[in-house]
């Protein structure tokens, strides 16, 4: 009677381990990763929107990270020459003219139809 349930459930262990074979596990997705949206370009192998990473200003040095590339203010980057910076982006001058490059995007201003516009602060009264 041992030998018989011994049997019957090596044949259930058995058979619960081929039936699970054939399935496969999800994989489970990054929740900081950014939408697919935003990846193709990367994916793509296009290049950042802005080479300029970083912005160094301080008594000792100036310079900026571009394309991880430390360059100082007056040296080379590529075929051009970085001529001023400021705190939030970096002028280079070469054959084609200058190259701004700006540490962080424009940003729109808000439109009339927000409502922004057109109010008046109040301020409260002390007595």
């Amino acid at each position: 009677m041992a030998d018989r349930l011994m049997l019957a459930q090596a044949l259930a262990a058995t058979a619960a381990l081929l039936l699970s074979a054939g399935s496969t596990a999800q994989a489970l997705t990054d929740p900081t990763r950014p939408p697919l949206e935003l990846m193709g370009a990367a994916a793509a192998g296009t290049a950042p929107r802005t080479p300029l990473q970083s912005i160094l200003l301080s008594s000792a040095r100036k310079g900026a990270i571009i394309n991880g590339q430390y360059v100082a203010l007056g040296g080379t980057y590529g075929k051009t020459k970085l001529v001023k910076i400021t705190a939030t982006e970096v002028i280079l001058k070469g054959d084609q003219g200058l190259e701004v490059l700006q540490l962080y995007p424009a940003m729109a201003k808000p439109s009339a139809a927000s409502g922004a516009e057109g109010k008046t602060k109040k301020t409260a009264k002390r007595p």
